[in-house]
């Protein structure tokens, strides 16, 4: 049995969910790419404390803002909470990102 055979160029095309942009975890509003030159512009919050000596590690903690509005909103909720419960230290760290793997490390 003979087989009749042609080259034919073939193209595999994958397809995966690519991370374009980032949900503010305060008010729920989208955070996509600033439309002139491509960058982000949200702010990265971390949270933590040392109450738990080497276990405090766990209680990091990661949120994306939107504006500074709601870096305030957050800052405020969580130093309250802070003080309802005595909790002895609490530490929130603000950075002001421009590109999408400046967040939580989750994102690398």
């Amino acid at each position: 049995m003979a087989r009749i055979t042609e080259r034919k160029e073939i193209t595999h095309v994958d397809v995966e969910d690519v991370l374009i942009g980032r949900k503010c975890d305060i008010c729920g509003k989208d955070i996509l790419p600033l439309e002139h030159d491509h960058g982000y512009n949200y702010f990265c919050i971390a949270t933590h404390h040392s109450d738990w000596g080497n276990d405090s590690i766990e209680s990091w903690e990661y949120k994306d803002a939107c504006c500074p509005d709601c870096v305030m909103t957050f800052t405020e909720a969580y130093i309250h909470k802070a003080f309802e419960r005595h909790v002895n230290s609490k530490e929130i760290e603000i950075k002001h990102c421009r590109s999408l793997g400046q967040g939580s490390p989750e994102d690398y």
